[in-house]
């Protein structure tokens, strides 16, 4: 099996009584892509500036290469550990050009030599033309590409990016991301991303860790977060959703709305009290004069509708269908599982 790029084996941090980071340990390999996601203050951002020594974990181990660059003996330097740091202002330092800005991390190399890694960089992350600029002469995608640029020319082991697309709109944050995941996977550099935005981590990442308090909760491929939840509090950050109250029998989830087919039947005996976790296109809805369940609020959003259905139980569950754009608040429905869907359930 290949040596990992990173291994970080149960890093904990406090500040006073606050644990920030809990006993968390995870491998990345050459060329993954990591987005670390959760909610504001859960410690991502503590987590990023461990791994690149601007802060000390009170207990745990890293290693670069296989080479340690913390425990509780030693702990390397961040100007020492080769990995770089792109922050959310792009720190780019105003003073300097484009080109300068470039090359300031490999200033001790000889003139050739940086003129080579600059122009490089600058074909990756699309800048030529743009040398003799400075920063307050670049958009916001521009300043965060010769972000991504300068790091690049030190030829990292690993880049770290903590919210890089936040300062951005809309629209040039979609294109951004697009541009910074095909300079990643061209360079196969192994990256970490910090992140709130679930879409975000979606696109980018090989790999997904959803993190809440401190901890971990579960690290694998966004498909498997998405539709393999650990528990509730997975399912909630990566996606909308609602849960269900239900029981088992035969090995399937009976709600008010129905019998709901389970992914893991096996896991639940006969007659467990469970929680079904609905996504909104989970669920197929039909207008009907008796029907069982009532639509209470509609949310357009133009590609799509969300409806909000309370179900026999009283619990509200937001549903997901283009196909019943006209649908009015106080309409009778019935809702039934996609046949195509089995559903995740926690006792």
């Amino acid at each position: 099996m290949n040596t990992p790029i990173l291994s970080c084996k149960n890093i904990s941090k406090s500040f006073g009584a606050t644990k920030a980071v809990s006993e968390l340990s995870f491998d990345l390999y050459q060329g993954d892509i990591l987005s670390i996601l959760g909610p504001s203050g859960c410690g991502k951002t503590t987590l990023l500036r461990i791994i690149a020594g601007l802060e000390e974990p009170t207990a745990g181990n890293i290693t670069l290469l296989n080479n340690t660059i913390y425990n509780g003996n030693i702990n390397i330097p961040p100007n020492k550990r080769n990995v770089g740091m792109i922050f959310q202002d792009y720190a780019l330092f105003s003073h300097l050009n484009v080109k300068d800005n470039i090359s300031f991390g490999i200033s001790q190399l000889k003139s050739k030599d940086q003129k080579e890694i600059v122009n490089n960089c600058l074909e990756i992350t699309r800048l030529k033309g743009q040398e003799t600029k400075y920063p307050h002469q670049l958009s916001g995608g521009q300043q965060q590409r010769v972000a991504l640029a300068r790091t690049l020319a030190t030829s990292p082991s690993l880049i770290l990016m903590d919210e890089p697309f936040s300062n951005l709109d809309t629209q040039l944050r979609l294109e951004l991301r697009n541009q910074v995941y095909d300079i990643l996977r061209q360079t196969n550099t192994t990256t970490i991303f910090v992140t709130h935005d679930r879409d975000e981590a979606f696109v980018l990442s090989d790999k997904i860790g959803v993190m809440l308090d401190g901890e971990i909760l579960q690290i694998d491929s966004p498909d498997k977060v998405y539709f393999w939840p650990n528990n509730k509090d997975v399912g909630l950050i990566t996606g909308n959703c609602s849960f269900i109250k239900g029981r088992i029998q035969n090995g399937t989830a009976i709600t008010s709305i129905g019998n709901l087919p389970l992914r893991e039947e096996y896991k639940y005996n006969k007659n467990d009290e469970i929680e079904v976790l609905v996504r909104p296109n989970d669920l197929l809805m039909t207008v009907a004069q008796d029907g069982d369940c009532e639509v209470i609020k509609k949310e357009f959003r133009g590609d799509e509708t969300l409806f909000w259905v309370k179900i026999p139980s009283g619990e509200i569950i937001p549903c997901k269908h283009k196909k019943y754009t006209t649908l009015f608040e106080g309409l009778k429905v019935n809702l039934n599982a996609d046949q195509h869907v089995k559903f995740n359930a926690f006792k």
